[in-house]
């Protein structure tokens, strides 16, 4: 196990008029998590990306029990260094900075284990994945149980599920190799149009009569197909993404039943990249049973037909 330390600046989860948002601070602290498992994923250009897990539990209404997840980030490395603090050695990193002014990039990025082996190997792996200069395609995991069946793993970042959470996965297999996914979220919050929030609500329970908010994609080959849901390289902070894209995989624990889908936006466009590297984020792998997701096999006609609602607007 190890400490995961960094500086960011604070920001406070707020609630008005029904609309969530980041209120960051202008002030920075120093986060600190222990009991932290690390891995690393080799990347393209002299670069490795570094993978922290940590464990969370609670209770779960909506399934009616307790849960545990793993909450992940992922940074990647530019450099790592590492020296001593007392008898402890200490790695730094030089972390990859977003090009844009909404993220608020981690700083002084520090692991450590009290096992001090534990620390050198980590250093030396994540120096020979630098120097490799190769893109596995793997999201590499601590996760032990293996599933045989084909079920994608699904990054959600913490603070989108306030009121956004996952709440159902359905994968619907087409016999002809391919799969149709669908994303069911217990809500769909804008973010950058908040004010709208309100209005954008009725609309959606006038055009399809629910809340609950409902996204498909394909999968064959290889390929996502992503049809109006695509992210791109949009974030968290945007909610009105609507993009296209046919678009290789990647994996989840070198197994190829399992392609990792990230929800990059607030209303929820998908990629199989990661866009809110400063977030933690929930991983959602659905053939545990401690997982606070359902699953199913519908179709999303099914699917729309057992949430829409017969309602009236005033």
């Amino acid at each position: 196990m190890f400490h995961f330390s960094y500086v960011q600046e604070i920001y406070d989860e707020v609630r008005e008029a029904k609309r969530y948002y980041l209120a960051w601070r202008n002030e920075e602290k120093i986060w600190n998590y222990n009991n932290c498992v690390v891995t690393v994923i080799g990347m393209n250009d002299n670069r490795a990306r570094v993978v922290v897990r940590r464990k969370k539990s609670g209770h779960s209404k909506f399934m009616q029990s307790d849960f545990e997840v793993n909450l992940m980030m992922g940074i990647v490395v530019l450099n790592v260094r590492k020296y001593f603090n007392g008898n402890r050695i200490i790695l730094a990193f030089d972390v990859e900075q977003s090009e844009d002014n909404i993220h608020r990039d981690l700083k002084e990025v520090k692991i450590w284990s009290d096992q001090e082996h534990e620390t050198d190997d980590l250093y030396n792996e994540i120096l020979q994945k630098i120097n490799n200069k190769q893109d596995t395609g793997i999201i590499e995991s601590d996760y032990v149980e293996r599933n045989n069946s084909f079920m994608p793993v699904i990054y959600q970042p913490r603070v989108d599920a306030w009121k956004n959470f996952l709440r159902e996965i359905h994968i619907h297999n087409g016999n002809d190799g391919s799969y149709q996914i669908t994303l069911v979220f217990q809500d769909e919050m804008l973010r950058r149009h908040g004010i709208l929030d309100g209005i954008y609500r009725y609309i959606r329970l006038l055009k399809y009569g629910r809340i609950v908010d409902i996204e498909t994609f394909a999968f064959k080959d290889d390929q996502f197909f992503f049809k109006d849901i695509y992210s791109g390289k949009s974030n968290l902070f945007e909610d009105s993404i609507h993009n296209q894209e046919l678009i290789s995989a990647k994996y989840y624990f070198q197994d190829k039943n399992h392609p990792v889908i990230f929800v990059n936006t607030s209303n929820h466009a998908l990629a199989p990249h990661d866009n809110n590297h400063d977030l933690w984020k929930w991983e959602y792998v659905p053939w545990s049973n401690k997982v606070p997701v359902k699953m199913g096999a519908k179709t999303r006609q099914e699917i729309d037909q057992s949430y829409q609602k017969k309602w009236i607007p005033y």
